[in-house]
């Protein structure tokens, strides 16, 4: 059986903090977090806005342009340092969010997998 993606989606928040802000309430500078990680800014998610809410989003964009019904799915994989909690995972609560009652749903959680 073959894997493919045949529909990618995106969700964004629409607060940056840049680097210049963290510097007036930590010791840290611009330049120190630019050498060390290559970031100069950061798009953070209002309060009550969880990590599978974002990624119901991105799903929802994703199935439109494939097509795809959320009944559809086979599986949904959800990568993330930030789940909503421990139990249940983030992709469950995505498949819950979805409808997709046909997919089995799994975090893969490791530092900067999403």
């Amino acid at each position: 059986m073959a894997v493919r993606i045949i529909g990618t989606g995106s969700a964004i928040p629409d607060r940056i903090v840049k680097n210049e802000e963290l510097e007036t309430f930590l010791d840290t500078s611009d330049e120190w977090i630019r050498s060390r990680t290559g970031i100069g800014a950061r798009h953070v998610a209002p309060e009550g806005v969880n990590t599978s809410d974002l990624a119901t989003g991105a799903a929802k964009e994703a199935l439109e342009m494939a097509g795809v019904s959320p009944e559809d799915l086979d599986l949904i994989i959800v990568c993330t340092l930030t789940p909503d909690k421990m139990l249940p995972s983030t992709a469950c609560i995505v498949q819950a969010n979805l409808g997709a009652v046909n997919a089995a749903a799994f975090d893969l959680e490791a530092a900067c997998s999403g």
